[in-house]
């Protein structure tokens, strides 16, 4: 009886590899090796380095290598018994990734091939958690930070392009006092940027949060403060503290972002008891707004509009969910999610990138293999809202910027002066606005999160 049990354990383990492996969907080990590639080279010279887990042949060619277009097969060594879908002397196209099919029998694995040019390209720079802002064509970045960071014994990091190594290495000191060069190879690329750090005093952007400094905030809302320090010259984060204690001067702000992803309220009340250091620093904010400044305030973050009295205490959004801690919630597909905004010639939507065959009111802010926590903040058309945009616009005293025929997730609110635009308020309560992925994608339309920022800059402070 053993003996029988056995063998029908063993036949159901060999089934289930056989499943496995003809569904393309086997693991790192080699499993028999009957759909392995032990090598391929192209042009005679380029070898792939095989990565069996993320089923990826690459193979890396110099920086100005610029004839991808027409590559051939030279030499290809397959498991014993194994054909596949091209062949030494094949001519290919691999100006984009093409996809290889080995078989052996009834196993089948497919592979990505792709070349790359050899590149070394800073992709983020960071002091003492301030993102610096990089000139790629120049290849300078300029940074600027608070006046209690040593600039002299600063720590910097640095993100590069896929094989480049950078020198001095990321995650070490260096003085900042003058300008620092960090050199950056990979293979017959090589790049240096010099970065210039600037202590500023009164910063003309903020962005506002609880923690005391910028690496303390949770990881989204750490993400949208370093775009703005990265982005906007003369930027700087600052906490609730900092306003209230006077610390922080605030004579040249014309600019202020406050993100909060944190619990989502279904009353101004629930907000105003859970984000008391905010709540704190109404009356420098106040006072911020009734001189010009303009501000964007989002997620859970757009109930502080009423508390700056920019619209009624009652006009709170009504359809509200989502923790705010959790970065986990809805990984994207191929057709990522987008929002649609009413009035497609608004200064926020100008110059996006848009998605092919797209309707021309919708938004796309994020990618394929992008996760958010979905965390939303807006009105759904119901109860005081039935009458849809226009009941929120007449409830809020602002308009309507973003929504569709059932919700409303962003609105705009007009400056003290009474006029929309410059020292205005942008509200924008949709999950959808969200700057931090705990997966890994490759950024296209989530670049479309900084142009709409830029935007905001721009438009509500009148530059």
């Amino acid at each position: 009886m053993r003996t029988l049990l056995t063998i029908h354990y063993s036949l159901f383990i060999s089934a289930a590899l056989l499943v496995a492996c003809s569904k393309d969907n086997v693991s790192g080990m080699r499993l028999g090796g009957e759909c392995l590639v032990d090598e391929l080279v192209l042009d005679g010279q380029y070898k792939a380095t095989v990565n069996l887990e993320r089923r990826l042949l690459k193979v890396k060619v110099p920086e100005h290598f610029d004839t991808k277009s027409d590559m051939v097969i030279t030499s290809m060594k397959l498991s014993d018994g194994a054909t596949a879908n091209m062949k030494v002397g094949d001519h290919l196209n691999l100006e984009g990734a093409k996809t290889l099919e080995v078989n052996n029998g009834d196993l089948t694995m497919r592979y990505e091939l792709a070349v790359r040019n050899d590149e070394a390209l800073m992709t983020s720079f960071v002091l003492e958690g301030i993102k610096g802002a990089i000139d790629q064509e120049t290849k300078t970045v300029t940074v600027a930070v608070m006046g209690d960071v040593d600039l002299a014994n600063a720590t910097f990091e640095v993100t590069c392009s896929e094989d480049a190594v950078c020198s001095p290495a990321s995650g070490t000191k260096a003085d900042f006092t003058v300008p620092v060069e960090i050199t950056l190879t990979d293979n017959t690329a090589t790049n240096t940027y010099t970065v210039m750090a600037q202590q500023i005093e009164k910063p003309v952007a903020l962005f506002v949060g609880s923690a005391e400094n910028v690496e303390l905030l949770n990881v989204e809302e750490r993400a949208a403060a370093k775009w703005l320090t990265g982005n906007i010259a003369g930027a700087a984060y600052a906490s609730w503290d900092a306003i209230n204690s006077g610390s922080m001067v605030l004579d040249d702000v014309k600019f202020v972002f406050y993100h909060s992803n944190s619990a989502s309220y279904g009353t101004y009340n629930g907000f105003v008891e859970a984000q008391p250091e905010a709540m704190t620093a109404v009356a420098k904010m106040k006072e911020l707004w009734q001189r010009g400044v303009g501000f964007v305030v989002s997620r859970s973050a757009v109930n502080y509009a009423i508390a700056l009295g920019a619209m009624p205490e009652t006009a709170y959004p009504n359809n509200c969910w989502g923790g705010g801690g959790g970065e986990g919630s809805d990984l994207m597909g191929a057709d990522p999610w987008h929002f649609f905004v009413y009035d497609t010639t608004h200064p926020l939507w100008q110059g996006l990138k848009t998605y092919p065959g797209a309707p021309e009111n919708a938004v796309y802010t994020l990618d394929e293999g992008y996760t958010i926590c979905n965390t939303t903040s807006q009105y759904g058309f119901w109860d005081a809202y039935a009458g849809g945009k226009e009941a929120v616009e007449a409830m809020t005293g602002g308009r309507a910027i973003i929504g569709n025929d059932h919700e409303c997730p962003g609105w705009e609110l007009k400056a003290h002066s009474g006029d929309y635009g410059k020292g205005g308020i942008i509200c924008i309560g949709s999950g959808l606005f969200d700057w931090n992925s705990p997966t890994p994608y490759t950024s296209n339309y989530h670049d479309n999160m900084g142009r709409i920022m830029l935007n905001a800059y721009h438009y509500l402070t009148g530059e």
